[in-house]
Order: structure tokens, then C-alpha cells, then sequence
């Protein structure tokens, strides 16, 4: 009988200690996943953050302030130059008359 109470209390703590190694486990494994990336400023970063915008030559007098530099691209002409801003709204995909709008310019359809 002593035996068999020997057996028995090693098995449970058998069981006690293989449940202890999986927990920690499962709690090193979520520390990992947890990680955020560590990195300089620039890296990690979507490519709409550190992109600038088309700049360009215009000419402030002669060119609208707001106007369409192709199909896709509208321009800014400003006193130091001109911004060139894509339309990457699906749902305005074309520059018309200097707005990204969902109807094409008449030379673009």
C-alpha cells in the first residue's frame, strides 16, 4: 500500500510540475508575439509616412493655383514651387478641373 500511495503522489506531482513547464512556455511564447519591433525612427514605418509629395516647377502667375499635372495627378503651384498630389482614392481615382473626382476630365475619358 505504501507503495502504491508513493506511486500515486509522484505521478501527481509529475503532473503538477509538466503543468507548471507548460505554462511558463505558453508565457515566454506570448511575451515574444508581444514584441513591438525595435527600430530607428525611419524604419518600420509605412511608406506614406517618410514619402513626400511630387515637387515641380510652376509658374504662380500663369498656371491656376489648383490644376490637374495628368489624369491621375492633381498640381498646387505655389510661390516656391508646385506640389504634385496623386488621387489614390478609389473612389476618386481622376483629377478634374484640379480635384480628384470620381468623373474623368474630358481629355482624360
Amino acid at each position: 500500500m505504501c507503495s502504491d500511495q508513493y506511486t500515486h503522489q509522484t505521478s501527481r506531482t509529475m503532473a503538477y510540475n509538466r503543468t507548471i513547464v507548460i505554462f511558463m512556455a505558453l508565457c515566454v511564447l506570448a511575451a515574444a508575439v508581444a514584441q513591438v519591433p525595435q527600430g530607428r525612427p525611419h524604419e518600420n514605418q509605412g511608406r506614406g509616412k517618410r514619402a513626400l509629395d511630387g515637387v515641380t516647377s510652376c509658374d504662380f502667375t500663369v498656371i491656376p493655383k489648383i490644376s490637374c499635372h495628368d489624369c491621375h495627378t492633381k498640381l498646387i503651384c505655389k510661390q516656391i514651387g508646385g506640389i504634385l498630389k496623386a488621387c489614390n482614392n478609389p473612389f476618386q481615382p481622376h483629377c478634374n478641373n484640379g480635384v480628384c473626382s470620381s468623373v474623368p476630365s474630358a481629355e482624360c475619358a
